[in-house]
């Protein structure tokens, strides 16, 4: 029997049902954005409202508040929003330095009746805690090791998955020293990594690369945000390596202004995503093909005018269905793809 870590223990990995593999219920990015003189831009320190959600349609970054996940009340509401719509697990990739609270994941999960599977690991360096710097890739691999089979920050609540590891446009040295930490502990732990790759770059070779050299199986490794302007022939040649891929951009259709400080591209739109992500199934490689919603946004709640965690099924399967998938393609995209990833399982 396979089995998956959940913040409420072992659970057997067929209960996972539809899984999203690659959200936040709590996170904090406030760090991460870059804060105009509060004299020149007070919009920027407003709080998200119904009277400036217009800002964040084109540039998610525009409010600081819209980089703020805070709330566990809200986070319950959105998860039974997504359990009515089918959803019945969620794997939660914040990391510490941006916001992971293991307890309140808990919580989350007590009061909604969804399985989380939380994260563990280094996010992007411009994230990294004080001691990234000074300790070795075996001393940061320990920890995880231990998060895994101990227990988080002091409590019992144990992590079920590695990541996201951030890597950035150019990956730093410590950056590099993260990747190859999870990817000893995954070799040890059998547990599997989510890397997070700049969104608008074709990192994924060189990180695999250095995974694959650690030990880590093909089938332990997501490439993360392939979709936010996908790149077909990246993708499968990603694919070609036995990995999996994630399309986690979904809900995500900015059309970022060319003086944004934070992202330096436009996004797909959702129904190009479908159609990259049906190309890659068409193209065989359907047993391997992840998706998300990777909600790190306020305004991507439904409590603010988004489609929510349920989006995926609610606005995406309708979309993937017009398509041409068929109901075995969206079920092993939903359902038998995140479990066998999350619980290590070869095959299909």
């Amino acid at each position: 029997m396979s089995t998956v870590t959940t913040v409420l223990g072992e659970i057997d990995a067929r209960e996972l049902g539809v899984v999203l593999p690659h959200e936040h219920l709590l996170i904090d990015l406030r760090s991460l954005v870059n804060k105009p003189d509060p004299k020149d831009h007070p919009e920027f320190y407003e709080k998200l409202n119904i009277t400036n959600l217009f800002r964040i349609k084109a540039d998610p970054y525009a409010l600081e508040d819209n980089a703020l996940l805070d709330s566990v009340d809200i986070a319950v509401e959105e998860m039974i929003a997504y359990r009515n719509a089918g959803g019945r697990s969620v794997a939660d990739v914040t990391l510490r330095s941006i916001g992971r609270d293991p307890l309140k994941l808990r919580e989350i999960s007590q009061r909604s009746g969804v399985h989380i599977v939380m994260g563990c690991g280094q996010y992007i360096g411009a994230a990294h805690e004080e001691k990234v710097h000074g300790v070795t890739e075996k001393e940061l691999a320990a920890e995880i090791v231990k998060e895994i089979r101990v227990g988080t920050d002091g409590t019992d609540v144990r992590a079920g998955v590695i990541g996201e590891i951030g890597t950035s446009e150019e990956i730093s040295s410590d950056e590099m020293k993260c990747l190859r930490a999870a990817g000893i502990a995954a070799a040890e732990t059998g547990k599997s990594v989510q890397v997070h790759t700049a969104l608008f770059e074709r990192n994924g070779h060189r990180v695999l690369d250095e995974l694959f050299a650690i030990g880590v199986k093909p089938r332990q490794i997501a490439i993360d945000h392939v979709d936010a302007k996908t790149q077909a022939d990246y993708v499968l040649s990603l694919l070609d390596r036995g990995v999996y891929v994630e399309f986690d951009n979904f809900g995500k259709e900015f059309q970022v202004p060319k003086d944004s400080k934070v992202l330096k591209s436009s996004f797909d739109y959702d129904r190009v995503r479908v159609d990259s992500l049906a190309r890659m199934c068409e193209a065989g490689h359907g047993d391997r093909v992840l998706a998300a919603n990777d909600i790190c946004l306020k305004s991507m709640l439904r409590r603010y005018g988004g489609g929510g965690y349920g989006y995926l099924l609610e606005g995406i399967v309708p979309m993937m269905r017009d398509r041409g998938l068929t109901e075995k393609q969206i079920e092993n995209i939903l359902v038998n793809n995140p479990r066998r990833f999350l619980s290590g399982e070869e095959g299909q």
